[in-house]
Protein backbone atom coordinates (compact mmCIF):
# COMPACT_ATOMS: atom_id res chain seq x y z
CA UNK A 1 0.00 0.00 0.00
CA UNK A 2 1.24 3.50 -1.12
CA UNK A 3 -0.05 6.40 1.18
CA UNK A 4 -1.93 9.14 -0.23
CA UNK A 5 -0.06 12.12 -1.89
CA UNK A 6 1.05 14.82 0.89
CA UNK A 7 -0.80 17.89 0.84
CA UNK A 8 1.85 20.55 0.27
CA UNK A 9 0.55 24.10 0.51
CA UNK A 10 3.09 27.22 -0.80
CA UNK A 11 2.68 31.02 -1.08
CA UNK A 12 4.27 34.36 -1.53
CA UNK A 13 6.98 35.14 -4.58
CA UNK A 14 8.59 32.60 -6.36
CA UNK A 15 11.48 31.86 -4.80
CA UNK A 16 10.18 32.07 -1.33
CA UNK A 17 7.28 29.20 -2.90
CA UNK A 18 9.33 26.87 -4.22
CA UNK A 19 11.82 27.16 -0.59
CA UNK A 20 8.64 25.86 1.24
CA UNK A 21 7.64 23.42 -1.41
CA UNK A 22 11.23 22.12 -1.17
CA UNK A 23 11.10 22.08 2.55
CA UNK A 24 7.61 20.14 2.70
CA UNK A 25 8.71 17.65 -0.20
CA UNK A 26 12.39 17.01 0.43
CA UNK A 27 11.52 12.99 1.22
CA UNK A 28 9.62 12.92 -2.00
CA UNK A 29 11.22 14.77 -4.32
CA UNK A 30 14.54 12.85 -3.39
CA UNK A 31 12.71 9.29 -3.33
CA UNK A 32 12.27 10.44 -7.37
CA UNK A 33 15.55 11.22 -8.01
CA UNK A 34 16.50 7.55 -7.05
CA UNK A 35 13.85 6.65 -9.32
CA UNK A 36 15.23 8.62 -12.01
CA UNK A 37 18.80 8.11 -11.30
CA UNK A 38 18.12 4.12 -11.81
CA UNK A 39 16.01 4.34 -14.63
CA UNK A 40 18.92 6.63 -16.69
CA UNK A 41 21.62 4.13 -15.52
CA UNK A 42 19.71 0.87 -17.03
CA UNK A 43 19.58 3.15 -19.92
CA UNK A 44 23.17 3.70 -19.73
CA UNK A 45 22.53 7.51 -19.02
CA UNK A 46 25.43 8.60 -17.14
CA UNK A 47 23.77 11.08 -14.31
CA UNK A 48 26.16 13.77 -14.95
CA UNK A 49 25.59 13.79 -18.34
CA UNK A 50 21.78 14.04 -17.89
CA UNK A 51 22.57 16.95 -15.44
CA UNK A 52 24.87 18.73 -17.98
CA UNK A 53 21.94 18.94 -20.21
CA UNK A 54 19.50 19.86 -17.39
CA UNK A 55 21.73 22.88 -16.78
CA UNK A 56 21.13 23.67 -20.61
CA UNK A 57 17.67 23.90 -20.11
CA UNK A 58 18.11 26.06 -17.44
CA UNK A 59 19.51 28.35 -19.31
CA UNK A 60 17.04 28.47 -22.14
CA UNK A 61 14.43 28.18 -19.33
CA UNK A 62 15.81 31.67 -17.63
CA UNK A 63 15.06 33.66 -20.70
CA UNK A 64 11.50 32.25 -21.81
CA UNK A 65 10.10 32.12 -18.02
CA UNK A 66 12.30 33.48 -15.16
CA UNK A 67 9.75 33.06 -12.69
CA UNK A 68 9.62 29.40 -12.92
CA UNK A 69 13.55 29.06 -12.72
CA UNK A 70 13.23 31.20 -9.76
CA UNK A 71 10.42 28.88 -7.95
CA UNK A 72 12.84 25.98 -9.04
CA UNK A 73 15.84 27.59 -7.49
CA UNK A 74 13.81 27.62 -4.42
CA UNK A 75 12.61 23.89 -4.32
CA UNK A 76 15.93 23.05 -4.88
CA UNK A 77 17.55 24.73 -1.68
CA UNK A 78 14.49 23.62 0.09
CA UNK A 79 15.17 20.12 -0.06
CA UNK A 80 19.10 20.31 -0.21
CA UNK A 81 19.28 19.36 -3.84
CA UNK A 82 20.59 20.57 -7.05
CA UNK A 83 18.83 23.05 -9.05
CA UNK A 84 19.49 20.77 -12.22
CA UNK A 85 17.87 17.99 -10.48
CA UNK A 86 15.25 19.85 -9.72
CA UNK A 87 14.89 20.51 -13.72
CA UNK A 88 15.24 16.68 -14.43
CA UNK A 89 12.11 15.96 -12.80
CA UNK A 90 10.41 18.97 -14.52
CA UNK A 91 11.81 18.62 -17.93
CA UNK A 92 12.17 14.36 -18.01
CA UNK A 93 10.64 13.87 -21.50
CA UNK A 94 12.59 16.71 -23.26
CA UNK A 95 15.60 15.35 -21.48
CA UNK A 96 15.20 11.94 -23.06
CA UNK A 97 14.58 12.95 -26.19
CA UNK A 98 16.91 15.58 -26.32
CA UNK A 99 19.73 14.19 -24.65
CA UNK A 100 23.08 13.15 -26.35
CA UNK A 101 23.48 9.92 -25.39
CA UNK A 102 19.46 8.80 -25.82
CA UNK A 103 19.00 4.82 -26.49
CA UNK A 104 17.98 3.83 -29.45
CA UNK A 105 14.70 2.39 -27.81
CA UNK A 106 12.92 5.31 -25.95
CA UNK A 107 9.42 3.03 -24.98
CA UNK A 108 10.17 2.48 -21.71
CA UNK A 109 11.09 6.29 -20.37
CA UNK A 110 7.66 7.73 -21.70
CA UNK A 111 4.61 7.84 -19.92
CA UNK A 112 0.22 6.80 -21.20
CA UNK A 113 -2.45 7.86 -19.81
CA UNK A 114 -6.24 7.96 -20.37
CA UNK A 115 -8.36 10.97 -19.68
CA UNK A 116 -12.01 12.18 -20.66
CA UNK A 117 -14.28 15.29 -19.64
CA UNK A 118 -17.62 15.02 -19.27
CA UNK A 119 -20.10 17.96 -19.69
CA UNK A 120 -22.40 19.37 -17.63
CA UNK A 121 -25.29 17.75 -19.92
CA UNK A 122 -23.86 14.24 -18.94
CA UNK A 123 -23.24 15.02 -15.14
CA UNK A 124 -25.57 14.66 -12.69
CA UNK A 125 -24.43 17.85 -10.91
CA UNK A 126 -24.82 19.75 -13.60
CA UNK A 127 -20.97 20.52 -13.82
CA UNK A 128 -17.88 19.72 -15.79
CA UNK A 129 -16.09 16.68 -14.42
CA UNK A 130 -12.75 15.87 -16.07
CA UNK A 131 -10.48 12.87 -15.03
CA UNK A 132 -7.35 10.96 -15.93
CA UNK A 133 -5.46 7.87 -15.01
CA UNK A 134 -2.14 8.63 -15.26
CA UNK A 135 0.37 5.63 -16.40
CA UNK A 136 4.27 5.83 -15.61
CA UNK A 137 6.59 4.31 -13.30
CA UNK A 138 5.02 2.39 -10.43
CA UNK A 139 7.55 3.73 -7.98
CA UNK A 140 6.87 7.38 -8.43
CA UNK A 141 3.84 6.91 -6.67
CA UNK A 142 5.45 7.54 -3.51
CA UNK A 143 7.27 10.27 -5.69
CA UNK A 144 4.07 12.10 -5.77
CA UNK A 145 2.17 15.23 -3.98
CA UNK A 146 -0.80 17.43 -4.30
CA UNK A 147 0.31 21.15 -4.84
CA UNK A 148 -2.29 24.16 -3.59
CA UNK A 149 -0.80 27.15 -4.75
CA UNK A 150 -2.14 30.66 -3.33
CA UNK A 151 -1.25 33.77 -5.49
CA UNK A 152 -1.67 37.40 -5.31
CA UNK A 153 -0.62 37.77 -8.99
CA UNK A 154 -2.33 34.30 -10.83
CA UNK A 155 -5.38 32.17 -9.86
CA UNK A 156 -5.08 29.91 -6.68
CA UNK A 157 -3.98 26.67 -7.82
CA UNK A 158 -4.33 22.49 -7.06
CA UNK A 159 -2.44 20.32 -8.79
CA UNK A 160 -1.42 16.53 -8.23
CA UNK A 161 2.52 16.29 -9.42
CA UNK A 162 5.56 14.17 -9.01
CA UNK A 163 7.36 16.30 -5.83
CA UNK A 164 9.90 19.14 -7.59
CA UNK A 165 7.04 19.59 -10.58
CA UNK A 166 5.56 22.43 -11.03
CA UNK A 167 2.04 20.86 -12.45
CA UNK A 168 0.85 17.74 -13.86
CA UNK A 169 -3.30 17.59 -13.36
CA UNK A 170 -4.55 20.21 -11.48
CA UNK A 171 -7.07 23.27 -11.92
CA UNK A 172 -7.34 26.65 -10.92
CA UNK A 173 -9.69 28.92 -9.10
CA UNK A 174 -11.07 30.27 -12.14
CA UNK A 175 -12.56 26.64 -13.00
CA UNK A 176 -9.55 25.79 -15.90
CA UNK A 177 -8.43 22.14 -15.37
CA UNK A 178 -5.65 20.57 -17.52
CA UNK A 179 -4.64 17.10 -18.44
CA UNK A 180 -1.70 15.57 -20.30
CA UNK A 181 -1.16 12.62 -21.99
CA UNK A 182 2.10 11.18 -23.99
CA UNK A 183 2.50 11.93 -27.81
CA UNK A 184 5.02 10.76 -29.78
CA UNK A 185 6.15 12.44 -32.92
CA UNK A 186 8.90 12.49 -35.50
CA UNK A 187 9.29 16.13 -34.36
CA UNK A 188 10.13 15.02 -30.79
CA UNK A 189 14.05 16.26 -30.49
CA UNK A 190 14.04 18.21 -33.35
CA UNK A 191 13.36 21.88 -31.29
CA UNK A 192 15.67 21.92 -28.29
CA UNK A 193 15.36 24.36 -25.76
CA UNK A 194 11.49 25.03 -25.54
CA UNK A 195 9.62 25.38 -22.57
CA UNK A 196 8.96 21.51 -20.47
CA UNK A 197 5.77 20.65 -20.48
CA UNK A 198 5.66 20.86 -16.48
CA UNK A 199 5.90 23.88 -16.76
CA UNK A 200 3.74 24.64 -19.67
CA UNK A 201 0.90 23.45 -17.82
CA UNK A 202 1.92 25.49 -14.76
CA UNK A 203 1.30 28.27 -16.76
CA UNK A 204 -1.69 27.41 -18.42
CA UNK A 205 -2.98 27.63 -15.03
CA UNK A 206 -1.40 30.52 -13.99
CA UNK A 207 -2.62 32.73 -16.94
CA UNK A 208 -6.55 33.16 -15.65
CA UNK A 209 -9.46 32.70 -17.34
CA UNK A 210 -10.30 29.93 -19.92
CA UNK A 211 -9.37 32.66 -22.99
CA UNK A 212 -6.20 33.56 -21.32
CA UNK A 213 -5.11 29.54 -20.70
CA UNK A 214 -5.78 29.05 -24.36
CA UNK A 215 -3.49 31.55 -25.93
CA UNK A 216 -0.88 30.41 -23.10
CA UNK A 217 -0.72 26.67 -24.69
CA UNK A 218 -0.57 28.61 -28.04
CA UNK A 219 2.34 31.05 -26.81
CA UNK A 220 4.47 28.66 -25.31
CA UNK A 221 7.44 26.96 -27.62
CA UNK A 222 7.53 22.75 -27.21
CA UNK A 223 10.11 20.37 -27.53
CA UNK A 224 8.30 17.29 -27.52
CA UNK A 225 4.88 16.08 -28.20
CA UNK A 226 1.83 15.93 -25.71
CA UNK A 227 -1.55 16.35 -26.02
CA UNK A 228 -3.26 18.15 -23.48
CA UNK A 229 -6.86 18.64 -22.51
CA UNK A 230 -8.09 22.16 -20.96
CA UNK A 231 -11.52 22.34 -19.54
CA UNK A 232 -13.61 25.12 -18.08
CA UNK A 233 -15.90 24.63 -15.36
CA UNK A 234 -17.77 28.33 -15.66
CA UNK A 235 -18.47 27.97 -19.00
CA UNK A 236 -18.93 24.27 -19.51
CA UNK A 237 -16.37 23.51 -22.13
CA UNK A 238 -13.26 22.30 -23.00
CA UNK A 239 -10.93 21.97 -25.87
CA UNK A 240 -8.63 19.13 -26.71
CA UNK A 241 -4.84 19.96 -28.15
CA UNK A 242 -2.66 17.42 -29.98
CA UNK A 243 0.68 19.40 -29.80
CA UNK A 244 3.61 18.78 -31.23
CA UNK A 245 7.40 20.37 -31.56
CA UNK A 246 5.66 22.75 -35.02
CA UNK A 247 2.32 22.18 -34.58
CA UNK A 248 -0.71 22.34 -32.59
CA UNK A 249 -4.03 20.24 -33.72
CA UNK A 250 -7.19 21.36 -31.67
CA UNK A 251 -10.16 19.22 -31.32
CA UNK A 252 -13.89 20.19 -29.54
CA UNK A 253 -16.17 17.74 -28.18
CA UNK A 254 -18.25 15.51 -30.34
CA UNK A 255 -21.35 15.32 -28.11
CA UNK A 256 -21.31 15.40 -24.26
CA UNK A 257 -18.06 13.85 -23.47
CA UNK A 258 -14.79 14.30 -24.71
CA UNK A 259 -11.73 11.50 -24.30
CA UNK A 260 -8.19 11.00 -25.69
CA UNK A 261 -5.09 8.52 -24.93
CA UNK A 262 -1.55 8.07 -26.53
CA UNK A 263 -2.41 8.59 -30.41
CA UNK A 264 -3.06 11.49 -32.82
CA UNK A 265 -6.90 11.30 -33.52
CA UNK A 266 -7.45 14.71 -35.40
CA UNK A 267 -7.74 14.44 -38.71
CA UNK A 268 -4.85 16.60 -39.77
CA UNK A 269 -2.31 15.22 -37.58
CA UNK A 270 -3.23 11.85 -38.68
CA UNK A 271 -2.39 12.97 -42.45
CA UNK A 272 0.83 15.24 -41.72
CA UNK A 273 2.67 13.49 -38.80
CA UNK A 274 3.95 10.14 -38.34
CA UNK A 275 2.68 8.89 -34.95
CA UNK A 276 5.30 6.53 -33.23
CA UNK A 277 3.40 6.10 -29.57
CA UNK A 278 0.94 2.97 -31.68
CA UNK A 279 3.82 1.03 -31.63
CA UNK A 280 4.82 1.28 -28.00
CA UNK A 281 1.65 0.45 -27.06
CA UNK A 282 -1.36 -0.64 -29.67
CA UNK A 283 -4.01 -0.24 -26.43
CA UNK A 284 -4.32 2.86 -26.82
CA UNK A 285 -6.38 2.69 -30.26
CA UNK A 286 -8.96 1.24 -28.01
CA UNK A 287 -8.67 3.07 -24.47
CA UNK A 288 -10.22 6.46 -25.57
CA UNK A 289 -12.86 4.68 -27.15
CA UNK A 290 -13.75 2.03 -24.54
CA UNK A 291 -13.93 4.78 -21.99
CA UNK A 292 -16.22 6.85 -24.27
CA UNK A 293 -18.45 4.06 -24.69
CA UNK A 294 -18.63 3.55 -20.75
CA UNK A 295 -19.08 6.84 -20.10
CA UNK A 296 -21.91 7.05 -22.84
CA UNK A 297 -23.41 3.62 -21.72
CA UNK A 298 -27.26 4.04 -21.48
CA UNK A 299 -27.21 7.52 -20.68
CA UNK A 300 -26.30 7.47 -17.47
CA UNK A 301 -25.15 10.77 -15.76
CA UNK A 302 -22.29 10.98 -13.78
CA UNK A 303 -20.49 12.03 -11.11
CA UNK A 304 -16.86 11.14 -9.82
CA UNK A 305 -17.42 8.23 -8.49
CA UNK A 306 -19.20 6.71 -11.50
CA UNK A 307 -16.21 7.94 -13.65
CA UNK A 308 -13.77 6.52 -10.97
CA UNK A 309 -15.56 2.99 -11.84
CA UNK A 310 -15.18 3.97 -15.36
CA UNK A 311 -11.35 4.22 -15.22
CA UNK A 312 -11.32 1.06 -12.86
CA UNK A 313 -12.31 -0.68 -16.47
CA UNK A 314 -9.87 -3.80 -16.23
CA UNK A 315 -10.97 -5.22 -20.17
CA UNK A 316 -7.59 -5.99 -21.72
CA UNK A 317 -5.83 -6.42 -18.83
CA UNK A 318 -2.72 -5.83 -18.10
CA UNK A 319 -3.07 -3.12 -21.07
CA UNK A 320 -6.38 -1.34 -20.76
CA UNK A 321 -7.65 2.03 -19.01
CA UNK A 322 -6.13 0.68 -16.04
CA UNK A 323 -2.34 -0.77 -16.47
CA UNK A 324 -1.11 -3.44 -13.86
CA UNK A 325 2.72 -4.14 -13.87
CA UNK A 326 1.72 -8.32 -13.81
CA UNK A 327 1.49 -9.77 -17.24
CA UNK A 328 3.45 -6.98 -19.08
CA UNK A 329 7.14 -8.51 -18.03
CA UNK A 330 9.48 -9.37 -21.06
CA UNK A 331 7.66 -6.68 -23.32
CA UNK A 332 9.66 -3.68 -24.50
CA UNK A 333 8.13 -1.04 -22.91
CA UNK A 334 7.51 -2.87 -19.30
CA UNK A 335 8.12 0.27 -17.33
CA UNK A 336 5.26 1.38 -18.80
CA UNK A 337 3.64 -0.79 -16.74
CA UNK A 338 1.51 0.89 -14.17
CA UNK A 339 -1.31 3.38 -13.62
CA UNK A 340 0.03 5.04 -11.07
CA UNK A 341 -2.86 7.02 -9.82
CA UNK A 342 -6.23 8.06 -11.15
CA UNK A 343 -7.09 11.74 -10.77
CA UNK A 344 -10.55 12.90 -10.52
CA UNK A 345 -11.32 17.08 -10.79
CA UNK A 346 -14.61 18.74 -10.42
CA UNK A 347 -13.28 22.28 -10.36
CA UNK A 348 -16.46 23.92 -10.18
CA UNK A 349 -16.75 22.47 -6.44
CA UNK A 350 -12.92 23.12 -6.14
CA UNK A 351 -12.38 19.39 -5.61
CA UNK A 352 -9.78 16.51 -6.69
CA UNK A 353 -9.47 13.17 -5.84
CA UNK A 354 -6.75 10.88 -5.84
CA UNK A 355 -6.75 7.03 -6.08
CA UNK A 356 -2.84 5.73 -5.57
CA UNK A 357 -2.19 3.18 -7.82
CA UNK A 358 -5.66 1.81 -8.40
CA UNK A 359 -5.04 -1.64 -9.31
CA UNK A 360 -4.13 -2.44 -6.32
CA UNK A 361 -6.56 0.19 -3.94
CA UNK A 362 -10.01 1.60 -3.85
CA UNK A 363 -8.78 4.13 -1.49
CA UNK A 364 -9.73 7.79 -2.90
CA UNK A 365 -8.81 10.34 -1.17
CA UNK A 366 -10.28 14.27 -0.97
CA UNK A 367 -8.34 17.61 -1.84
CA UNK A 368 -10.19 21.13 -1.89
CA UNK A 369 -8.62 24.30 -2.98
CA UNK A 370 -10.72 26.22 -0.89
Amino acid sequence: MVAAPKLVEIEGPAFERGLSYGRQADVQLRHGLAVYQDLFRQHELGWDSVLGYSARLREALAVQVPDAVEELRGIAEGAGVKLEEVLVINGRSEIINLHAQAPKDTASLDDGCTAAVVLPGLSENGRLLHVQNWDWLPECAESTVVLKIRSDRHPDILTYVEAGGLARAGFNDQGVAITGNNLVSAQDGTRPYGIPLSVIRRRVLEAGGYSQALTELYRLPRTVSNNMTISCARSGDCLNFETTPDEIYWQAPDGACLTHSNHFVTPQARIRERDRGIARGADTLFRDRRLRQLIEKDGHRHDLDSLSRALDDRFGSPRGIIRTPEGNEGETNAYLSATVAMILMDAGAGEMRVRQLPYTSDETVRYQLH
